[in-house]
């Protein structure tokens, strides 16, 4: 979502074991929001710009409020590991292809070696696409 923030504040510094965070308080739309960064003096949530940024509401223990938790968008690295993931499981494709296009042509199925590429080729678009379907 985007969102102009109308207010900044740092809260406190904590340690967990991925290291030493600082927790800050953002609002926007009427609304607060928490936010976890690596530093105190954070650049992402500007009083009185716009950003774009993710925004999960986190199920309060018991007997206290849900709160939301954002997290900024940022060009090219994602908010996870999900497209990196993706990317090494596809350079895969080509060996997988390949070899199931060769059991067709071993097999009879297919003639030639020309038929077994195209094969191999529609294999690999085939299991892009899907890891598409699955993203969206």
């Amino acid at each position: 979502m985007k969102a102009k923030i109308d207010g900044v504040s740092w809260l406190k510094e904590y340690t967990n074991t991925y290291g030493t965070y600082h927790l800050h308080k953002i609002s926007y739309n009427g609304k607060d929001a928490l936010y976890n960064s690596k530093k105190k003096e954070q650049t992402y949530f500007i009083i009185n710009q716009e950003c774009e940024f993710t925004e999960e509401i986190i199920k309060g223990k018991e007997g206290k409020k849900d709160w939301i938790k954002v997290k900024p968008l940022r060009a090219g690295s994602g908010n996870s590991n999900f497209g990196r993931a993706v990317k090494k499981e596809q350079s895969k494709y080509s060996g997988f292809a390949m070899a199931y296009a060769k059991d067709l042509l071993v097999a009879g199925k297919i003639e030639t070696l020309d038929q077994m590429y195209v094969e191999a080729q529609n294999m690999i678009d085939w299991m892009v696409e899907q890891d598409k379907a699955l993203e969206s």
